[in-house]
């Protein structure tokens, strides 16, 4: 395989159009040979917006031997099947967070990408962002000790009082709610904590974890369908001791924080949504400023690290800090080189794992031993 992969995006939803922005960082590396989606009106939006090739079935895109790598962005309760046809028909596969919806699918589609030859990575890859890259080079570097300890945020605010109905992406689709509040907020974003802290910390051993559905009434007309949790709580017991509490609800003011503790103090990225998030590092409060700052600020004096490096985007809205196309080409180079790719599909199995176990608790034993596992993580070449 020489030259750029060649990719087709299949499912031209909201995400869609965030992908396809960050399509220009990796011009170099991969190519769009098409794109496709069921729905007709969607597809031609979809084209007319951004100017692809629009394939006229799913079958078309599998037929095509110019596609090396199928990007899965279709509704998650899709993702499966569409995977599995990437598969059957010999292609790679990059799919749109949640991977499956349950753990046995999800190793299901890797014993499956393995009976085929081929590979697969799922989102999100914020872990390749530059502000976890950055947190991860001062963790190795010693900055505040062995980590101990790590709380994660990810409260979305109250969702269903905002004007989501406003939300319209660039080829104008509307933000999809009742797909959003039946799939549940922990399987929407937990990966954003556990793909950073996996790839800093290694496996999670056991899952400790309480659920529940806090709003009944989402304001979507007809009423949702399924019951699923808005607010999850967990505590995660990784291999190498570690512990950490990752909360997520969308029923809470808005707070994306990562805070990692040791014996010499924490590490803190204020923004897991945004590569070019600002990554504090504050030392132990041991003086009485120290100890009066957080007592009365909420947190003590610290100073803000050096990035690794600039990320090559930027803006206020969530699509242009995040670069949704870096897994994407991530999982290319890993093809192109033969070598692991840092987003494989033993930690995207893994990911599911350790989500289900928070959302749906009462499906596990508690604890929850965590039965899957993966290679060590490399950090980016350029953050090394």
């Amino acid at each position: 395989m020489s030259g750029r992969v060649g990719i087709a995006v299949v499912g031209c939803g909201y995400v869609a159009d965030s992908y396809r922005h960050c399509f220009a960082l990796h011009e170099r590396a991969l190519r769009i040979v098409g794109v496709f989606d069921r729905d007709a009106d969607r597809l031609a939006k979809f084209t007319a917006c951004w100017g692809d090739r629009a394939y006229a079935s799913l079958d078309a895109v599998m037929r095509d031997d110019d596609v090396q790598i199928v990007v899965n962005l279709t509704d998650p309760e899709n993702h499966a099947a569409v995977t599995r046809a990437a598969f059957d028909a010999g292609k790679h596969v990059y799919s749109e967070k949640p991977l499956a919806l349950t753990t046995q699918e999800a190793m299901a589609l890797r014993d499956h990408a393995r009976e085929a030859g081929v590979r697969f990575a799922s989102a999100p890859c914020n872990s390749l962002g530059e502000s976890a890259q950055t947190a991860w080079a001062a963790v190795r570097a010693g900055k505040i000790g062995p980590v101990r300890l790590v709380y994660a945020e990810l409260d979305d605010g109250m969702i269903h009082r905002a004007n989501y109905q406003t939300w319209i992406s660039k080829s104008g689709r509307a933000w999809p709610a009742r797909g959003e509040f039946e799939t549940g907020c922990t399987f929407e974003h937990a990966g954003y904590a556990l793909m950073i802290l996996t790839a800093m910390l290694g496996p999670v051993r056991r899952v400790t974890s309480f659920s529940a559905e806090i709003i009944a009434d989402k304001k979507v007309t007809p009423a949702l369908h399924t019951r699923t949790p808005d607010f999850s709580v967990g505590m995660l017991e990784f291999d190498n001791g570690v512990v950490a509490r990752v909360t997520n609800s969308i029923v809470a003011p808005y707070d994306h924080r990562m805070r990692l503790i040791g014996d010499e103090g924490c590490i803190e990225i204020r923004e897991l949504w945004d590569y070019a998030s600002q990554v504090v590092l504050r030392p132990v409060a041991q003086g009485r400023f120290a100890r009066l700052m957080e007592r009365h600020l909420g947190r003590g004096p610290g100073r803000t690290l050096r990035p690794v490096r600039k990320p090559p985007i930027g803006g206020r809205a969530h699509h242009v800090r995040m670069d949704f196309m870096r897994g994407v080409a991530e999982l290319a180079d890993a093809i192109v080189s033969g070598r692991a790719s840092r987003l494989d599909e033993d930690l995207a199995v893994h990911i599911t794992e350790v989500t289900e176990m928070l959302q749906h608790p009462d499906r596990f034993s508690r604890p929850a031993l965590v039965q899957s596992t993966f290679a060590p993580i490399a950090p980016m070449d350029w953050a090394c």
